[in-house]
């Protein structure tokens, strides 16, 4: 009976970077993600988890419609 070895699930990241490029990188860890991404020769400017960044993005998508509705309503 073979031991099933479990690894480590990789977790995905927003990157901007100098160079103005958008990534979602996956990494296993944080260390691991500044290494891999100084090797293909790029620095980051901005690091979030991709889950957070996607949560972030919903709340602004919601207050921008919701200040849409707003000025509709609004007399002119």
């Amino acid at each position: 009976m073979q031991a099933k070895n479990q690894y480590p699930q990789p977790i995905e990241y927003y990157v901007v970077t100098t160079c103005c490029r958008n990534f979602v990188w996956s990494a296993l860890d944080y260390d691991s993600l500044l290494l891999s991404l100084h090797f293909r020769g790029y620095t980051p400017t901005f690091i979030m988890p991709y889950e957070e960044y996607l949560a972030e993005m919903e709340l602004a998508d919601e207050y921008l419609k919701r200040e849409e509705e707003r000025e509709l309503k609004e007399p002119a």
